[in-house]
């Protein structure tokens, strides 16, 4: 459940569980399951309606976790300059934060100014910064937040030379992800929908109820059957070589 809960995470869906997720995605997929099966009547083409609307599902959440997560990456050099600027003013580490939410780039700094509240409301700064994670889902915000609990706790050691590293590396690594993505992209985005393709046209031709019958014949179950087991092989392996390792999270809860 960790993978599914950093990616509610990421895409901004933290207030979800990902038993909520899976409910509701389940839910979804058997009721349109039923309703290709009403409007059909056709078994091979109800089981993929179903696998095809969990696996969409899934794909849309991964989505929405990298286009958040790209967007709020764009935002974070930012981020690091505006605290490196109040630190070296002589702010503290919760002014600092406090100077990003109020002068930081204007989608974080309900965030942020939440974070602040909670630290001066007694929540603790190490609870208050996991859930200031959890807000963000981000490799980003990971590593802020364990830079700010070592310069916490060694007294402000180093803490502008590491906010002034971490701006760098991050322009760095999105100049160097951001082009192998442009490549990337449009060949996976063609897969996938290669993938799909034979199935609309199973589902064109199920209009006519002269192919209803062939479908629902013992032969015709078995091409889609054997259809569906190729299409969900070719899925999986356009995922394992069409997607980019990039650096994960693993500064989390």
């Amino acid at each position: 459940m960790k993978p599914l809960r950093m990616a509610l995470e990421a895409a901004g869906w933290s207030r979800y569980s990902p038993l909520q997720f899976l409910i509701f995605v389940v839910t979804a997929s058997i009721l349109l399951a039923s309703w290709i099966q009403l409007s059909f009547e056709v078994v091979g083409l109800t089981i993929f309606s179903c696998l095809a609307t969990f696996g969409l599902s899934i794909e849309a959440l991964r989505f929405r976790s990298k286009q958040r997560s790209d967007q709020l990456a764009r935002l974070w050099p930012e981020v690091l300059d505006s605290l490196h600027s109040a630190a070296s003013s002589g702010f503290g580490i919760v002014d600092s934060l406090e100077q990003v939410a109020r002068s930081g780039p204007s989608r974080i700094q309900p965030v942020f100014q939440e974070l602040v509240d909670r630290v001066d409301s007694g929540a603790g700064l190490d609870k208050s910064l996991d859930w200031f994670k959890s807000q963000f889902g981000q490799l980003q915000a990971d590593r802020l937040v364990e830079l700010i609990r070592i310069v916490h706790r060694s007294g402000g050691v180093g803490y502008l030379d590491s906010l002034r590293e971490q701006a760098l590396r991050t322009r760095s690594e999105m100049a160097l992800w951001g082009e192998l993505e442009s490549k990337q992209g449009w060949v996976t985005g063609t897969a996938k929908l290669a993938i799909v393709a034979p199935w609309i046209i199973v589902a064109t031709l199920a209009a006519r109820s002269e192919n209803v019958a062939i479908y629902n014949t013992v032969e015709g179950t078995g091409v889609l059957v054997a259809g569906l087991l190729v299409s969900l092989i070719a899925y999986r392996l356009v995922g394992l070589m069409g997607t980019l390792s990039k650096p994960s999270r693993v500064l989390t809860n």
